[in-house]
């Protein structure tokens, strides 16, 4: 899931609840952050997370090869 279906959600559920005001009084969030998460201006932290049902995976890594063939 990236976060912009994560947002998807969001907003999904916020329409749900009638207005960010009500989904984060519900959730314990501010609304603040529940409206910088709608908008993309902030990534979905752990609390807006648990209330969606949604977990964080954990990101990979991976070297780059420069120009000359050896790693970055």
């Amino acid at each position: 899931m990236t976060a912009e279906e994560v947002r998807t959600l969001l907003r999904q559920r916020v329409d749900s609840e009638g207005s960010a005001l009500a989904w984060s009084r519900r959730h314990g969030v501010s609304t603040a952050y529940t409206l910088d998460t709608l908008a993309g201006r902030r990534g979905p932290g752990p609390v807006i997370l648990a209330a969606l049902g949604v977990e964080k995976a954990d990101a990979t890594y991976r070297l780059k090869e420069s120009a000359c063939g050896r790693p970055a």
